[in-house]
């Protein structure tokens, strides 16, 4: 049985677990609170970009500069700043590594977050660039990145994008997946119902940068949604759990302690009885 003072110490240690898991919960569930208000006022947004893109999608990609279809293909792996979020990012990792590997195409890669940098560092694998953005995105960071992939499109870099992320579901659910952009497969132009002034052309050029721009950021809002909710998740469940360890100590301690007391009353008492 362990000493009372090896207890102690092993308490101590379990209640600074629980003192930074509690906070690191706090500070999650804050920022989940900005990110859900920033994601709500750009929904609507959001939607109607959607909409503009699926009806003007031909239009839109060909304002873009072509791609070389002999190049490699691009992949944009975004992944969080931050660890102790549970499977989040080595799960979304484990993914990209096999998206990657089963592709028989050649390719360049572009880094997200500090997670995937750090990844791609330790096992020696090489890409073309690398981005840190804000835990809470900025809708400017959408541009950079839009801004650097269509460099790469008019220096003939890539054949294609593809992005590797966690979607985000709910609270409890994100799930790894890749979305191929700028893809103008099987595109049937259908009769747009939108005016648009002065002219289409006009509309179309100065439209598809902020389409383009509002895909990306969607996509970094998802992967920052998740990663703070996989975050919130762990850290509530390693405070529980911290706190059903310290209840187990203490009661093991004043159990001890308790025990030690009687003992002690038992040998005075058979003192003054001899």
């Amino acid at each position: 049985m362990p000493a009372i003072q090896v207890l102690k110490k092993k308490l101590r240690g379990i209640q600074s677990t629980q003192k930074i898991s509690k906070a690191m919960k706090t500070i999650s569930s804050i920022k989940i609170s900005q990110l859900t208000t920033v994601y709500n006022n750009y929904n609507e947004y959001g939607k109607q970009c959607e909409k503009l893109y699926e009806e003007y999608k031909s239009d839109l990609l060909g304002a873009l500069p072509p791609m070389n279809e002999t190049a490699p293909v691009c992949y944009i792996v975004i992944t969080s700043n931050k660890g102790l979020c549970g499977g989040f990012n080595s799960d979304l990792l484990k993914f990209a590594n096999e998206e990657i590997q089963n592709s028989k195409n050649e390719h360049i890669l572009i880094a997200i977050g500090k997670q995937a940098i750090t990844y791609f560092n330790n096992k020696h694998i090489e890409y073309e660039n690398s981005f840190i953005f804000n835990d809470i995105p900025d809708y400017s960071e959408a541009l950079l990145l839009l801004n650097y992939v269509i460099e790469l499109r008019k220096s003939q870099k890539i054949s294609s994008v593809k992005v590797i992320y966690q979607k985000y579901s709910n609270m409890m659910k994100q799930t790894p997946c890749v979305q191929e952009l700028f893809c103008d497969n099987d595109i049937q132009p259908g009769e747009s119902k939108t005016l648009l002034m002065p002219d289409k052309q006009m509309v179309i050029e100065n439209v598809a940068p902020v389409i383009f721009q509002s895909i990306f950021y969607k996509l970094l809002l998802e992967v920052a949604l998740g990663a703070n909710a996989s975050t919130l998740m762990t850290m509530r469940s390693a405070y529980d759990t911290a706190t059903e360890y310290c209840e187990q100590l203490e009661s093991e301690i004043n159990r001890q302690r308790q025990s030690a007391v009687t003992a002690d009353v038992l040998e005075t008492a058979s003192e003054f009885t001899e």
